[in-house]
């Protein structure tokens, strides 16, 4: 059976224990931040046919180091990110992935 994204009501359910869990704070890696409910993206860790909605492959990032995860699927996310000024035009270099 294909996978489908959770029904919003669900989703919306989700993003909010996982932002709980994670105390509110940007889970990147090289420093934790605090991040508002309202901006608060929450990042799949394995992405694609690898990942799930499970709790466990979830995690609350602000929208910069979301853009900036190494995920081929971001590739939408940057270019909005350089069109609002997020990111700078140099934005390769910060790019970061996490250590397996």
């Amino acid at each position: 059976m294909p996978r489908r994204r959770q029904d919003r009501e669900i989703w919306k359910q989700t993003r909010r224990e996982v932002w709980e869990r994670d105390g509110g704070m940007c889970q990147y890696p090289y420093g934790k931040h605090p991040v508002p409910l309202e901006e608060a993206h929450i990042d799949h860790i394995r992405s694609g046919k690898l990942g799930t909605n499970g709790m466990n492959n979830l995690r609350t990032l602000c929208r910069y180091h979301h853009v900036l995860r190494a995920d081929p699927r971001h590739r939408g996310m940057i270019a909005k990110a350089l069109e609002d000024g997020l990111i700078p035009p140099n934005w390769r270099e910060l790019v970061w992935g996490d250590e397996e």
